[in-house]
């Protein structure tokens, strides 16, 4: 394998890559790639990759902060000399054991299958969950999330708000209780615990299959792993309500198939993997 820092060309400024991506419609980056190599670029994919901002990287040079810059995981190693990139190229083929502890980032698109259509966990969970809380109190689902949440709000009664503080208090967000929450907080947080949870429950999901496992803290023995920039990615190219949902995990995993993990790492995970979702970055890192 290979792995790949991609950036603009010193000349180039990132409205001209907007245009060339643009260009390529639907697929405009995962198309661009492709001309990083000297293969047909019919064949099928073989390569993950991944978008960060220049200033989350901390280099030098004149790059401007807002300047991306990709990631490439490839079977096949890119050309060294691009129209439209500066191309930094190593093999890539870590050394993993059972045991090794790792920290990890990688940008998701979770899905859960519902009827044989693929549905972003995360509205799924908070459609769930409030559909839920309605139910325990006799009360109409139909509507939407926001529609949920003030039926939820004007009937709720003190035993339905102690669920809703069990729930953050058997969460991640726990400390939030230290501030004195009105019922709209109680209920935002509660619900947000229930989707971390359930993203939780993903991970863990993906590692009971792909040779590793969560680190836990050892103070509060919670894994160590967060969510974060949930977001929904249109795409109208394709059409008017099309897109993807896309995610960032970070936290801290250990290997105990270092084979399975390898492969992990090789295919990377969830879908949406043609828009950039899917390629693990791992560094080793010591409890």
């Amino acid at each position: 394998m290979y792995l790949s820092r991609i950036r603009l060309k010193q000349d180039m400024q990132a409205t001209q890559l907007a245009q060339l991506i643009k260009d390529r419609k639907n697929y405009g980056l995962h198309h661009l790639f492709w001309g990083v190599f000297k293969t047909n670029p019919d064949k099928k994919r073989d390569f993950l990759f991944r978008e960060e901002m220049a200033k989350e990287q901390n280099l030098g040079g004149r790059r401007l902060k807002a300047d991306p810059v990709y990631y490439l995981l490839s079977m096949e190693q890119p050309e060294n000399e691009h129209a439209f990139f500066d191309i930094e190229c190593k093999e890539y083929n870590p050394k993993l054991a059972m045991g090794d502890i790792l920290s990890f980032k990688v940008r998701v698109n979770p899905v859960v299958k519902r009827n044989n259509k693929r549905h972003d966990i995360i509205m799924n969970a908070q459609y769930n969950w409030l559909d839920t809380q309605l139910k325990q109190i006799g009360k109409d689902t139909k509507g939407t999330k926001t529609d949920k949440k003030k039926r939820l709000l004007n009937y709720a009664q003190d035993k339905q708000i102690t669920v809703w503080q069990e729930q953050i208090k058997q969460g991640c967000f726990s400390d939030k209780l230290a501030q004195k929450l009105g019922r709209n907080e109680l209920l935002e947080w509660a619900l947000k615990t229930e989707v971390e949870q359930t993203v939780l429950l993903w991970w863990q999901a993906q590692a009971e299959k792909n040779g590793f496992e969560l680190v836990h803290n050892k103070h509060t023995n919670t894994p160590v792993f967060q969510s974060s920039a949930y977001q929904w990615n249109p795409l109208p190219e394709k059409n008017r309500k099309a897109g993807y949902s896309s995610l960032d995990l970070t936290g801290k995993i250990a290997v105990n198939n270092s084979d399975l993990f390898y492969n992990f790492l090789k295919n990377g995970v969830g879908k949406s993997k043609a828009f950039g979702c899917g390629l693990i970055m791992i560094q080793r890192c010591y409890m």
